[in-house]
């Protein structure tokens, strides 16, 4: 299963990327939302999308999910945050999860694991 995940801090990501990787994921792992779209708009579909919410400066998790599924309908959304977004605000749909922050990267890959098998039912 094909993962793209964008999160801003190094240490977070690499150790995200590494524990997914040894669950059989294949992980691109980027640093924020421009580049993951440079990466979406070259053709490369991930199963899953993992963002963080809060990415620094630019887009936010909440702009990069918008427009992945704009792009590709079909695509998985995992929100990660150290903060509790207002998702009431936002029109959080059958494509969309969230876990917060701190987990252990089992729980994401569990996560991952039922957001691919919603994408294939």
């Amino acid at each position: 299963m094909r993962v793209l995940l964008i999160e801003d801090d190094e240490l977070v990501r690499s150790a995200l990327s590494e524990t997914l990787d040894g669950h059989g994921f294949e992980v691109d792992g980027l640093a924020n939302a421009e580049d993951a779209l440079i990466l979406l708009g070259a053709g490369q579909v991930p199963d899953v999308l993992v963002t963080d919410v809060n990415l620094g400066p630019g887009l936010d998790g909440f702009d990069l999910a918008e427009l992945a599924r704009a792009r590709h309908p079909k695509v998985e959304v995992i929100l990660i945050s150290g903060t509790t977004p207002d998702l009431a605000g936002r029109a959080a749909g059958r494509h969309e999860r969230f876990l917060q922050k701190p987990f252990a990267p089992e729980q994401l890959a569990a996560k991952i694991r039922e957001a691919g098998a919603e994408r294939l039912g």
